[in-house]
């Protein structure tokens, strides 16, 4: 077993397995895999949503359309003011904020709760608790936008980004859309959407707009709240891949900056904890439950399959070693070059290995891994 790994099962400190490591790499600090899966699904931080509208417009049916886990049945709900409550659900990185009386003629109390609430997260300074974007739900088999409606969108569009969406869209005509459009100038986008299939007598109505919503959504979110969206929906798989391609952007950055610091002995070391996080951070991206057990054997898998690829191609001497349990760690430090590519190879072997993996339904951790064996061997260095 190398040391490498030996550091991942356990909690020595990176100083005590490489003693010269301490004189070179001040502040080197003690790491495991649970700290390390912890903080990168940390970093996915959180997407906050307020969904405004009617009772009856059918909010709750699109929330749990798009969000995995039936949020609006499902989740837990925390009074925030007189009209709004606070649903969230245990492990998912998204928060949907629910107005309540809009049909009651409350609209100007509910702007003036809303407003508070924004105002009062802003001064908190931190962008995770922030209100990041609002739905305002009409139903579109309705016809009709009220006035107050308008103003209420109009008006909130002032404080943050805000889309209108047509719920319970039925038929092809774009008459009430265009008005919507032309009345709700404020709002980012108008979407024409039906939450689930609906059957009529001769035949079915497929669900529609939910793909191009979430498109929208994620274009318009902070740059935070991006990746907890794309965690958190299960209707659009290209967000999911945009997400996935900024993690691994974001590790094959970090990897080649640590390739380019001419210390002995830390590339192995260094590189471990940004691959396991990235690994992590993919597992959440893509609705997996990706634990210390479950990391450890995609890792152990990953250094196997790569040490054999890249043995006998002398990219640099001792490549082999900076593969977490492919060897000891023995002398040399690699280049910036070379550790983004391998970071970025493991990164989509594994988002390759996850898609198969799902496309077969259930699977276990052991599946996965000779999935991402298979996938690894395919990668060109």
């Amino acid at each position: 077993m190398s040391k490498v790994l030996d550091i991942l099962k356990g909690n020595k400190t990176i100083q005590e397995q490489v003693p010269n490591l301490g004189e070179t790499a001040e502040g080197a600090k003690s790491f495991n895999i649970k700290k390390i899966i912890d903080e990168a699904i940390e970093k996915i931080g959180q997407v906050n949503i307020i969904i405004a509208g009617k009772t009856g417009v059918g909010k709750s049916t699109l929330v749990n359309a798009v969000f995995k886990g039936n949020l609006a049945e499902t989740g837990v709900g925390r009074p925030v003011t007189q009209t709004m409550k606070e649903y969230s659900k245990e492990g998912e990185p998204v928060h949907i904020f629910d107005t309540k009386g809009f049909e009651l003629g409350n609209a100007l109390t509910i702007r003036e709760e809303l407003k508070s609430e924004i105002e009062k997260r802003k001064k908190l300074g931190d962008m995770k608790k922030q209100i990041h974007l609002a739905w305002f739900c009409i139903s579109n088999d309705g016809k009709r936008v009220e006035k107050a409606e308008i103003e209420f969108i109009n008006d909130l569009a002032k404080e943050l980004p805000v889309v209108v969406v047509l719920t319970k869209t039925l038929d092809t005509s774009l008459e009430f859309y265009n008005i919507v459009k032309e009345e709700c100038r404020e709002a980012t986008n108008v979407i024409r959407v039906l939450a689930l299939p609906y059957e009529t007598p001769i035949g079915t109505i497929p669900a529609m707009g939910l793909e191009e919503l979430i498109d929208h959504t994620y274009e318009i979110v902070p740059d935070i709240a991006k990746a907890a969206l794309a965690a958190s929906q299960q209707v659009n798989d290209n967000i999911t891949k945009k997400a996935v391609d900024k993690i691994i952007a974001v590790a094959a950055s970090s990897a080649a900056a640590i390739g380019a610091t001419p210390i002995p002995f830390s590339d192995a070391v260094l590189l471990a904890p940004v691959q396991i996080g990235m690994i992590a951070s993919i597992s959440k991206v893509m609705k997996i439950e990706a634990d210390r057990a479950y990391i450890t054997t995609l890792v152990t898998s990953a250094a196997g399959v790569l040490g054999a690829t890249i043995t006998g191609r002398a990219l640099v001497r001792g490549l082999i070693k900076l593969i977490p349990g492919a060897g000891s760690i023995i002398g040399g430090s690699i280049s910036a070059v070379t550790a983004s590519l391998l970071t970025t190879g493991m990164g989509y072997a594994f988002y390759n290995a996850v898609r198969s993996a799902q496309s077969n339904g259930n699977f276990t951790a052991q599946d996965l891994a000779e999935a991402f064996k298979k996938e690894l061997k395919k990668v060109k260095f």
